[in-house]
């Protein structure tokens, strides 16, 4: 039986229909039987340096109603005791792929390979975000477990990926479509230096080139088309062209144009093409931005900065006590005459090259904190990151310079206002959006976890995760393979078999009954094994468990119809 009929067939076992579950580690959202909310006596941190030590958050039909130490409390509110909790605003991600399709591998080609088809090219600038999300994909309900209540998601692909809008990362209800989760219209035009396989654009030059040609031809269609306007006798008609109507929009301002690049060299080539095109970007998913602050500066540009950081490298007493190389764009990142002649030169190669690594680590750490200190606007963006590392992140920056109230004025009010959001979210204000985080203490401290989410007035409870009963953290177990399974059910055992591939630290991997659906994620942390995948009739299932040798046993989590028992056994090789 395929995994979303054995599912369907324990919601009707269980009289109920199909339910959508949430993210890893949290509950199905709590529907509001009233419409009404309140937070009391909670700590209500407003924006950046505003709090209200006591105060009162009252929430109605999703929105923020009152926020005070007198508030009085709806007789018909949901009321969640705040004396020991901080309320936040919900953040903002200024950057997300959530929901946000991976584009297909390209077919093979065997045409023009100077003139392809524009879609394999990279240019699709009239790409609509909003027609591809999935509601459902497992990364929103994780970015809503760390705090996240609203994103702008962004097309993947291409030179000119396409329009991106925001979203609010909450489930869908049981009586509405996925389009209700949409905030927007298109606020972004999505531009990176994104090569083709195989054809033209192939080379950096040859995009940027492109680039330039697209954004002059829909200048010159733009300067026809008023002339039309003016005195269309006698004149030809403007045809339709998705491409240069979308760049249009960017031309006269209704588009931001977004410029995603992974490194300073991108970032000093996406500037000067912005500069040659005449627009003003901003300035995406660079790990450090310290090479570029005076051009930013001096041409006053914002950035969204990426959240994702590098590991941490681990170094002998050698490696740490050397000091840390400078850089500067164009120079060496590297001692370029170091040679390793034999082996007695391989300590010192080793320690030089573990010397690189950390400087490269404490760059992107510091990063926000050289931002924040030239006074450059920047938003956090998830982009790519494991959700799970989000505050540990934070906190690595922090460490790094970057002030508490800036990285929270990263996270909500300036994301907010950089999306033109100003007025719907990023403080704990009446007449906004009701997206909020509740915490257990300073949002920033070691210790403080996450005990409520609130997406437009809708309560996610976040459970205290311990992981499974006999986690080991320290454990080192082997969870590659084909695993047979079952699960107990009311309805009687399902089996079927999962197969994991990749590395520990990048798990990948499917479950099969009659039919095969790929896993949303899998993580390994010690002996403990989490993934999810999702069924189009009830949403996430998370599967937890601990390996022991080749056994495993643990639940599987069907959101609102229950966990259920689940063991399994690793296929001989």
């Amino acid at each position: 039986m395929p995994v979303r009929v054995c599912l369907a067939a324990l919601a009707a076992l269980l009289f109920l229909g199909p339910v959508r579950a949430q993210g890893v580690g949290a509950e199905t959202p709590l529907r509001p039987v009233t419409g009404a909310a309140a937070i009391t006596n909670a700590r209500v941190v407003v924006a950046p340096g505003r709090v209200l030590e006591r105060a009162t958050v009252v929430i109605r039909d999703g929105r923020i109603v009152a926020v005070g130490p007198d508030v009085a409390v709806p007789f018909d509110a949901d009321v969640v005791e705040g004396d020991s909790l901080t309320v936040y605003a919900g953040f903002v991600d200024a950057f997300s792929i959530a929901g946000v399709p991976k584009p297909a591998d390209p077919e093979d080609y065997d045409g023009d390979r100077g003139a392809p088809p524009r879609a394999l090219a990279g240019l699709t600038p009239e790409r609509d975000v909003r027609d591809g999300f999935d509601a459902t994909d497992a990364r929103i309900g994780q970015l809503r477990e760390v705090g996240f209540t609203a994103a702008h998601i962004a097309p993947r692909g291409g030179y000119f990926a396409g329009q991106g809008a925001v979203v609010l990362l909450r489930e869908v209800g049981r009586m509405e479509a996925p389009e209700a989760l949409v905030l927007t219209e298109p606020v972004s035009f999505v531009a990176q230096i994104a090569t083709a396989r195989g054809v033209y654009p192939a080379t950096p030059m040859g995009v940027l080139s492109e680039m330039r040609e697209t954004v002059e031809n829909a200048r010159r269609r733009q300067a026809g088309r008023a002339a039309y306007d003016r005195a269309a006798e006698g004149a030809a008609r403007p045809r339709f062209d998705p491409v240069l109507d979308a760049v249009t929009a960017l031309i006269d301002g209704d588009r931001q144009l977004v410029f995603v690049a992974d490194g300073w060299l991108d970032g000093f080539r996406a500037l000067r093409a912005s500069e040659e095109m005449g627009l003003t970007p901003v300035l995406a998913g660079i790990p450090d931005a310290a090479p570029l602050v005076a051009r930013l500066q001096a041409d006053d540009l914002a950035v969204f900065a990426p959240l994702a950081l590098p590991d941490t490298v681990k170094a002998d007493s050698t490696a740490l006590a050397a000091a840390l190389p400078t850089t500067s764009p164009g120079g060496a990142s590297f001692v370029s005459n170091r040679r390793v002649r034999s082996y007695a030169d391989a300590e010192a190669e080793v320690t030089a090259l573990t010397v690189q690594r950390r400087a490269a680590v404490a760059r992107a750490e510091g990063s926000p904190a050289v931002l924040a200190a030239a006074e450059v606007p920047f938003a956090f963006g998830t982009f790519e990151v494991k959700p799970a590392d989000v505050h540990g992140n934070l906190r690595r920056m922090i460490a790094a310079g970057l002030m508490p109230e800036a990285a929270l004025a990263a996270l909500t009010t300036t994301p907010a206002e950089m999306l033109g959001l100003g007025r719907e979210v990023g403080t704990v204000e009446a007449g906004k959006l009701a997206n909020l985080v509740l915490t257990t203490g300073p949002l920033f401290a070691d210790s403080t976890e996450i005990r409520h989410v609130f997406v437009e007035g809708v309560r996610t409870d976040i459970d205290e995760d311990d992981g499974p009963a006999g986690a080991d953290p320290d454990a080192v177990v082997q969870a590659l393979g084909t695993w047979d399974f079952e699960v107990a059910t009311p309805g009687g055992t399902q089996s079927g078999t999962f197969t994991l591939t990749g590395t520990p630290d990048a798990l990948t991997g499917e479950i099969t009954t009659d039919e095969t659906t790929p896993l949303a994620s899998a993580t390994l942390e010690g002996n403990a094994l989490t993934m999810t995948f999702s069924s189009p009739d009830i949403g996430l299932v998370t599967v937890t468990g601990i390996i022991t040798g080749d056994t495993f046993s643990g639940t599987a989590d069907v959101g609102a119809l229950g966990s259920f028992p689940m063991t399994g056994t690793r296929q001989p090789e």
